[in-house]
């Protein structure tokens, strides 16, 4: 390749979609670094070398680009779950499998985790119509184990919040203390609190 070929490569704007997710991968680096309510438009505008102006011609509004992020990286651990309860056959054994393929994803791609957990709260509403969640696996799998066992659960989500609000804490925990290599000993945790809270509020809700 010249050097006319290559000035004219490099030079050439980049088609709309491949900036938007540049401008998304800046977004997703600046909010787990800062968190969501210290990055700015101005902020993000920066890290990626352009106007506000022109990152306003991609995204209406902050709001956009976090449910964009939250619906991306809540659509993968949706996917990995589904992974990770293939060949599970019965409801218990499907909710240890999914429990364990939540700390795992936690703990191998916790840059993606951290992301979740912080824009749960400010982007769950607003999520990307036809995005796959990952609470939907909990939800399956509770109603199957509420079945076999003849409870009545008329809210499993809210033992899906208590579930994954456990879980996230711990996750959380375990990198904080720098014991992420007894991996398996969090993992028996996880699955034996889990079973627990299952157990005594399906009842309840």
């Amino acid at each position: 390749m010249n050097d006319k070929t290559a000035t004219c490569t490099l030079g050439a704007r980049l088609p709309a979609i491949s900036r938007r997710e540049e401008f998304l991968d800046a977004a997703r680096t600046l909010i787990s670094r800062s968190g969501v309510k210290a990055t700015s438009m101005r902020d993000l505008a920066r890290e990626v070398g352009v106007t506000e102006g022109a990152l306003y011609r991609h995204f209406k509004s902050k709001d956009e680009i976090v449910s964009e992020l939250f619906s991306s990286e809540a659509s993968r651990l949706h996917d990995w779950l589904g992974r990770s309860i293939a060949g599970a056959e019965d409801g218990w054994g499907q909710l240890d499998a999914l429990v364990r393929g939540f700390v795992v994803y936690g703990f191998e791609e916790a840059d993606s985790f951290r992301l979740i957990m912080e824009l749960h709260e400010v982007a769950g509403a607003s999520i990307r119509p036809g995005v796959r969640m990952p609470k939907e696996h909990f939800i399956a799998i509770l109603g199957r184990i509420a079945r076999s066992e003849g409870w009545k659960m008329e809210k499993p989500v809210l033992v899906v919040f208590m579930v994954v609000g456990m879980l996230n804490r711990l996750i959380a925990g375990v990198r904080a203390m720098g014991a992420e290599d007894d991996r398996e000993k969090t993992v028996k945790l996880a699955l034996r609190v889990t079973r627990a809270i299952v157990s005594t509020a399906a009842e309840a809700v």
